[in-house]
C-alpha cells in the first residue's frame, strides 16, 4: 500500500489545518486519473460512514448546490468499503480517506495503513493534509484523520467550507484543462481587450451574442444554453456591494439587454427573489475585494428560467465595477456542472493591465 508522509514528500501548512503536499509521490510513468465530473470516492470503516462521522461527511459533500432550480448535491460520493478499494478505484481523479486511531474493525485498520499512525498521534493539531498524482496522474487525494470519531466530526462540521473548497477548486482545474484543450476563440478574446480594455477566455462553441457600448454577451446554443455577460459603469460607492443593490443592478442590466423572446420588446429577465433564496458570499476575485451571487433567474411573462451565478468587483485601475455573470437555460437537465462550467470561465477573467503585468497577451 501507498502510505503518506514520506520523507521525501514537501509538506506545506495552510491556515495550520490542511497540510498539502502538491507534489507527486514519485517520478514513475502514471496513467491518468479518471472519473465523472463531481465525483469523489470516499474511503472509509463501514460503522464509521453509517455514524455521526458518516453524516458529517454527507452533510459537508452532498448538501444541495446553492442556486440550483432542483435539488443537486455539490459532490457525488461513492462510498468505497476499504476492502473493495482495488487498482480500478484507485485510478479516481479524487479520493477521500478516513481514519481514526478508535476504530478497531479490520477496515478502520486497512484505511490507517493508507497513512502513518504516528503521524495522527504527533499532530493533533492537524486534522487533514492532501496529495496529488499518487495512483494516477492528475489525482488529488485528501486525508482526514484524528485520534477519536468524536473529534474528526467536529472540525470536518468546524471547517466544512474549506473541505468543499478544496475539490471545489480541484474540479475548476480540471475543467480549466478540458475547456481550452479544444480550440480556443481568440478572435473573441483579442475583440473584448481592444474594445473594452479586459478579457475572459472563451473556449469553442460560443459566439457573441451582443457587443454594444459597456455590455458584452457570448453564448453557446445548444441542448444546453451557456451564456456569460459582462456589464461594466463607473464605481460610486461601496453600497453598491449589499445584497438587494446587486441584484436591482443585474436586473437593470437584464431588463436591457436579455430577452425571453428577442422579437418581444416587452420580454425580459428578472431574478427570482420571492420562491428562491440568493446566495450572497463575499469572495476573493482575482485578487481584489468581490461578492458573488447565486440564485435563479425567470422571465418577467414566467415562460422560462433557470440559475445564475455572478460576481461583482471594482478594477481601481480604470475605476470600473465588473459585473459578470453566467446563466444556463435547460430544461429538465441537471445545472450543477454547467454552472462550475460558466464558473471556471468567469475565473479566466482579467483586464489589459493585469495581463501586461503577467506577460500575457491577448
Amino acid at each position: 500500500m501507498q502510505r503518506i508522509f514520506k520523507p521525501t514528500i514537501l509538506i506545506f501548512f495552510i491556515s495550520g489545518l490542511i497540510a498539502c503536499g502538491e507534489q507527486s509521490v514519485n517520478n514513475r510513468l502514471l496513467t491518468k486519473a479518471s472519473s465523472k465530473v463531481g465525483e469523489l470516492i470516499l474511503v472509509m470503516d463501514s460503522i464509521q460512514w453509517k455514524g455521526p462521522l458518516g453524516t458529517a461527511l454527507r452533510k459537508t459533500l452532498m448538501s444541495e448546490t446553492p442556486g440550483l432550480p432542483r435539488p443537486e448535491p455539490l459532490f457525488i460520493v461513492r462510498y468505497i468499503e476499504p476492502t473493495l478499494f482495488n487498482s480500478v478505484l484507485n485510478k479516481a481523479r479524487n479520493i477521500i480517506f478516513v481514519a481514526t486511531l478508535d476504530s478497531q474493525t479490520k477496515g478502520g485498520q486497512i484505511v490507517r495503513n493508507y497513512m502513518t499512525k504516528n503521524y495522527i498521534q504527533t499532530h493533533p493539531d492537524k486534522f487533514a493534509i492532501s496529495q496529488k498524482d499518487v495512483y494516477a496522474k492528475g489525482q488529488n487525494i485528501l486525508y482526514l484523520f484524528s485520534s477519536n470519531k468524536d473529534i474528526l466530526t467536529q472540525r470536518i462540521y468546524k471547517n466544512k467550507a474549506m473541505i468543499r473548497d478544496f475539490f471545489d477548486q480541484k474540479e475548476k482545474q480540471y475543467l480549466l484543462s478540458e475547456l481550452y484543450a479544444a480550440k480556443e476563440k481568440k478572435g473573441i478574446n483579442n475583440d473584448m481587450l481592444n474594445k473594452h480594455g479586459f478579457r475572459i477566455r472563451v473556449p469553442n462553441g460560443f459566439r457573441i451574442e451582443e457587443d454594444r457600448g459597456t455590455f458584452f454577451w457570448v453564448r453557446s446554443v445548444g441542448k444546453i444554453d451557456k451564456n456569460i455577460f459582462i456589464s461594466y459603469q463607473p464605481y460610486h460607492s461601496e453600497e453598491v456591494f449589499k445584497k438587494q443593490n446587486l441584484i436591482a443592478l443585474r436586473d437593470s442590466i437584464t431588463h436591457i439587454h436579455i430577452f425571453e423572446d428577442p422579437a418581444d420588446p416587452d420580454s425580459y429577465i428578472v431574478s427570482d427573489t420571492i420562491n428562491v433564496r440568493t446566495e450572497y458570499r463575499k469572495i476573493t476575485f482575482d485578487n481584489k475585494y468581490g461578492v458573488e451571487l447565486k440564485g435563479i433567474w425567470r422571465s418577467n411573462t414566467f415562460g422560462i428560467g433557470g440559475p445564475y451565478v455572478s460576481v461583482s468587483f471594482v478594477d481601481k485601475s480604470t475605476n470600473r465595477l465588473y459585473y459578470i455573470e453566467g446563466f444556463v437555460i435547460s430544461p429538465g437537465v441537471n445545472k450543477r456542472d454547467t454552472m462550475r462550467e460558466l464558473e471556471t470561465i468567469i475565473d479566466t477573467f482579467r483586464t489589459r493591465e493585469e495581463l501586461k503585468n503577467s506577460g500575457t497577451s491577448g
